[in-house]
């Protein structure tokens, strides 16, 4: 051993075993040299302090749930609430000043309301969600969530518990002739509450995190926005049916759905007699519980509380994933209501997915994306191991209505829950309660594709990028080409322009992109994920008629909202280890909206001729201009934040606090055109809308009158037939079909182009009229009335000597057939 030793010795220090050479120390150039050692170290050392900053947030979190765990069993025990529970710190001042919130919002909704809607209609709108739909839907919620979360969450969920709850009883009483009792399902569920004690108590208990005064009042904030955003533009506008120049022939064609489902069993679309309808139950259970119109349901009123409660319902899933964060809740729903996208280009908008772009004009939209949100929370309830069997119905029960409500809801959720079954088998391991709840939800979609679409596809078609020709810049930079052909470099400049504006308007998501090792082993983020992947797939791979394929995006934005807000919370955790990092948020997005409204500014204004992105001689110009100016101002506002904050002498490091600063702006900037145009709306101005060709596609008032008073002096499986059944007065093309005879009438309508053969019959009644065609247009397709225009076409005199006048006004005549 002491020859070993001397041998060792003997060796020149740079070639002992395991021992780098002097020179390679020295210069650095080996894996052991001094710079090398200090640049692992320097990665250890942060990679500890991410560690730590983990675990003491999963820390946290245990010590949370412990709490809530102890305080719910000292509850349940009949003991008063200790120090530490979160009920016995809250003071009748904060209790009061959360309950001004709601009080605001509700006075916000019920002013833009009033514009165009009676106070009776108004009353009895509220009276039912109060009564009907909320308070049951709460009892329903608390018996089925093992956690009282917060009130908010209550209210939310409670709500749409109530709304699925309320189609599926319409949908079951219907073929028995019972739409009119529909509402009654509340009755059983009030009266069970009240007789168990222990549902009484379980439903009378108090929440376990009440949510702070400052959350609960940008809640409301939050909230408002789409609500004045879309009420305030409709009341500047005149009222429906008031003005053919204004009139919206999709919120017709929905509101001939809705009175298409609001009558007889199978459902009937009224405007054209045998096509099947699947939407909007629950606005026709809504009129017959409350007497309501439906024009005040689908165009002034209706959409109001499913609104809200859609809107607060992303506070609870952002909850379930920063349950600690006072403002990432009310940043998703900014994002998921108005924002989302940036749009550098004051000549051009880019695909919008928020609530603004179709709570009003879409309602089955709103409906759908609603209770997605509510599928989303229960999932991440049950995938996380938080589930009851109670759970388990209300998931089903929630996924049945979904299915009738919008046909991109229940894909969505397969693709996150199996999702996260891939993920675990990934890992080795089965993720059963995932497995399980797929094979349900499949189970649940393949039926409705049966049972309420009929298997059909509506034109759904798998045609990649084409969604780009039909949105953003594509029309004003793509070449003029033959019909049916595509200009491909418009076609991958559109799209680059598109997913750069979506992705940047939501640059939370990239914050998970980089921290994916630390959310994948929660199902519950993994399941959004899968969520939010399958929703923009969807709208990039599928083509649809118009846009239809926009709506899997517009589903899945809730969820890309939420997991944007939690990766912005996160950044700002690890990174601005101040607990003045709400600052850094505040500061950041209103940097982010002055960033954009001077880059905007900056950009050129857009040529006289209407084509901003072409130069005379033809060549592109202008795209990438706005980009710079836009990133390059945000990136002076984060600049700025972290000179501030260094300034003050903050914690954190100023590159950190610069990264951070720049996601929260480029959020925020993507606030900044809705809140401009909400600031700038006026008045409707009606003049020159219509062409010389084109007569509107409305109704004037006394046309109204003609429809309302067939809808009062019919009975409701009568049908009519109409010689006004094209957008053009000239009738060689017949453009958009006037759904607001069908509409205001609540009848089945005889609409021409069938078929030839129909189109023939319908046309030789009006132009020349016999007994004979007279009754093969009774017997053989069940026409009683007669609704005639004298001005869109011939009218044979000889008419009103076969039927009886019943109706007449200088451009409306009814008829009825004898």
């Amino acid at each position: 051993m002491l020859t070993s030793c001397r041998e060792i010795t003997r060796r020149p220090l740079g070639r002992l075993p395991g021992y780098p050479s002097v020179v390679s120390i020295v210069t650095g150039g080996a894996p052991g040299s001094l710079r090398a050692r200090r640049r692992d170290a320097a990665k250890r050392r942060e990679s500890a302090r991410e560690l730590a900053g983990a675990n003491e947030v999963v820390r946290a979190r245990l010590r949370e749930a412990a709490r809530l765990r102890e305080a719910a069993e000292r509850r349940s025990q009949g003991v008063e609430p200790g120090p530490d529970d979160p009920q016995a710190s809250e003071t009748l001042r904060a209790r009061l000043v959360k309950a001004g919130a709601g009080v605001a919002v509700a006075v916000l909704a019920i002013w833009l309301m009033s514009t165009h809607a009676s106070g009776d209609s108004i009353f009895a709108l509220l009276r039912f969600w109060a009564f009907g739909i909320t308070l049951p839907g709460v009892i329903l919620w608390r018996l089925a969530s093992p956690i009282r979360h917060n009130l908010i969450e209550d209210l939310a969920a409670g709500s749409l518990v109530g709304v699925s709850a309320l189609i599926l009883a319409y949908l079951t009483v219907s073929p028995l002739g019972l739409e009119h009792w529909a509402w009654l399902w509340a009755a059983p569920v009030l009266v069970a509450a009240a007789a168990r004690p222990s549902w009484r108590e379980r439903v009378l208990s108090r929440v376990d995190r009440p949510v702070h005064p400052v959350t609960a009042w940008l809640v409301a904030l939050a909230c408002s926005l789409p609500l004045y955003g879309i009420g305030r533009f409709q009341n500047l506008a005149p009222a429906p049916y008031t003005d053919a120049r204004s009139a919206s022939p999709e919120l017709a064609y929905h509101q001939t759905l809705v009175a298409g489902a609001k009558y007889g069993f199978p459902l009937q679309t009224p405007e054209v007699r045998g096509e099947q309808s699947f939407w909007h139950q629950f606005t026709a259970a809504t009129s017959w519980a409350t007497g309501i119109d439906l024009t005040d349901l689908v165009y002034t009123i209706g959409w109001v509380p499913l609104l809200i409660a859609g809107a607060a319902l992303i506070f609870a899933l952002t909850d379930r994933l920063t349950p600690r964060s006072r403002w990432a809740g009310p940043l998703a729903i900014a994002v998921a209501s108005i924002g989302g996208t940036l749009n550098v280009h004051p000549s051009a908008s880019l695909p919008d997915g928020s609530l603004l772009s179709y709570a009003w004009g879409s309602p089955t939209q709103n409906l759908g994306s609603a209770l997605m949100v509510l599928l989303a929370v229960i999932g991440i309830d049950l995938l996380r191991g938080r589930g009851t069997p109670a759970t388990w119905a209300l998931f089903v029960v929630i996924a049945v209505a979904a299915s009738g409500a919008k046909a991109t809801v229940l894909p969505l959720v397969i693709c996150g829950l199996a999702l996260v079954v891939l993920v675990r088998l990934r890992d080795r391991q089965f993720a059963r309660t995932a497995a399980i709840a797929t094979a349900v939800v499949s189970a649940v979609f393949l039926t409705s594709l049966l049972i309420v679409f009929g298997l059909r596809t509506s034109g759904l078609s798998i045609k990649p990028l084409v969604t780009f020709s039909k949105i953003g810049v594509y029309p004003q930079v793509a070449e003029p080409l033959a019909a049916g052909q595509l200009d491909h470099s418009a076609l991958w400049i559109t799209a680059i322009t598109a997913c750069l504006g979506l992705l940047i308007g939501s640059a939370g998501l990239l914050v998970l992109a980089g921290t994916a090792t630390r959310w994948v082993r929660d199902p519950g983020m993994v399941f959004l994920v899968g969520i939010a992947v399958a929703g923009f797939c969807g709208m990039v791979l599928m083509d649809q008629r118009g846009t239809g394929q926009l709506s899997f995006y517009r589903t899945a934005v809730p969820a890309i909202a939420a997991l944007a807000a939690a990766g912005v919370v996160w950044l700002v955790v690890f990174w601005v280890s101040d607990k003045r990092g709400e600052f850094l948020v505040l500061a950041s997005v209103l940097g982010g909206a002055c960033a954009l409204a001077a880059a905007r500014a900056i950009v050129k204004t857009p040529s006289s001729d209407g084509t901003p992105f072409r130069t005379p001689a033809g060549s592109l110009t202008g795209l990438v201009t706005p980009w710079i100016w836009a990133i390059g101002a945000l990136a002076v506002v984060a600049g700025i934040v972290a000179a501030l904050w260094k300034l003050a002498k903050l914690e954190g490091r100023p590159s950190r606090i610069a990264t951070a600063s720049f996601v929260v702006a480029a959020m925020g900037a993507g606030l900044f055109v809705p809140v401009q145009a909400m600031a700038q709306y006026e008045p409707m101005a009606l003049t020159g809308r219509q062409s010389a060709d084109r007569r509107p596609v409305g109704p004037t008032e006394s046309q109204a009158a003609a429809a309302i008073w067939l809808r009062d002096h019919s009975a409701p499986d009568e049908v009519i037939a109409t010689n006004a059944d094209c957008a053009r007065a000239n009738g060689a093309d017949c453009g958009a079909p006037p759904f607001w005879i069908a509409a205001l009438s609540e009848r089945s309508v005889m609409l021409e182009g069938l078929d030839q053969t129909t189109r023939q019959e319908i046309d030789l009644v009006f132009a020349a009229p016999t007994r004979d065609n007279l009754r093969v247009l009774r017997e053989k397709y069940g026409v009683r009335w007669l609704y005639v225009d004298p001005i869109r076409s011939v009218v044979s005199p000889n008419l009103k000597g076969l039927v009886a006048l019943r109706f007449k006004a200088s451009d409306a005549l009814v008829y009825e057939l004898l």
